[in-house]
């Protein structure tokens, strides 16, 4: 299955253009979850989710949607995976209430978070329920280093867990060196406002289509917009395109 979606659904600016023009904010992810079936939960990195607000969010799409949450920053960046276990087993406790539209949970490791402590990733990914999914997104500085990388590929395969693929300018470069290591994909890229985005979301098109034609079960393509550069042309193109190469009938 593609999983096609963005960071986020509360965008004002879609009131009109993605969302009916008399869309009000607390509709927009039912009108959200009726253009994509996929969406990052970034808000629990922030902070802890009430699980009645999950629900509601459940509870307002279909059977098929995938939330995405983000780790908390109080694990991954406050305490750098160490001494978490109570923050994780909250994390992991209020995410399950997604039921059925959980999708992959994702992990950012902090910035200044070293591959002198990649024991420490191991162990907690180890800590984790079997049965959770989890992608890993690495520092990147470290796409430099193939010798990280691997060391870095060797703990998430071992862990089944995958690996977060992020294009932006600052990795562009790398994307070649980067490898699967679970049966499951999930990119975030980052939108610019550029004709080139439609070129890069071209490759990206033929890449999943790629993988799909190997058997890999599960995609995840997440649309960024930084500095909420909300580009209507290449937001229209990629979703265009997601739709005519993966969800026609």
């Amino acid at each position: 299955m593609v999983f096609f979606g963005c960071s986020q659904w509360g965008y004002s600016k879609w009131v009109g253009k993605i969302y009916p023009s008399h869309a009000k904010p607390g509709k927009y992810l039912a009108h959200y979850s009726q253009q994509f079936n996929c969406v990052e939960v970034n808000s629990t990195y922030h902070d802890f989710v009430d699980v009645e607000r999950i629900e509601r969010w459940r509870d307002e799409v279909g059977t098929n949607f995938r939330f995405c949450p983000k780790f908390p920053k109080l694990i991954t960046h406050d305490k750098q995976l160490i001494g978490a276990a109570e923050l994780t087993d909250d994390f992991l406790k209020r995410v399950s209430f997604f039921g059925e539209n959980l999708g992959i949970s994702f992990l950012q490791l902090h910035p200044d978070f070293s591959p002198e402590n990649f024991d420490v990733l191991d162990s907690y990914l180890k800590a984790l329920p079997a049965d959770f999914k989890v992608s890993v997104e690495l520092r990147p500085f470290w796409l430099e280093y193939d010798n990280i990388l691997e060391e870095a590929y060797s703990i998430l395969k071992a862990n089944n867990a995958g690996l977060v693929i992020v294009d932006k300018f600052e990795t562009i470069k790398y994307l070649n060196k980067l490898k699967l290591t679970n049966h499951t994909a999930f990119v975030r890229f980052d939108t610019y406002g550029y004709e080139i985005d439609k070129r890069r979301i071209d490759v990206w098109v033929e890449m999943i289509k790629k993988w799909r034609s190997k058997g890999l079960p599960e995609v995840y393509f997440f649309l960024h917009f930084p500095d909420e550069n909300e580009n209507f042309e290449i937001l229209y193109y990629a979703m265009d395109k997601f739709k005519d190469n993966f969800y026609k009938e």
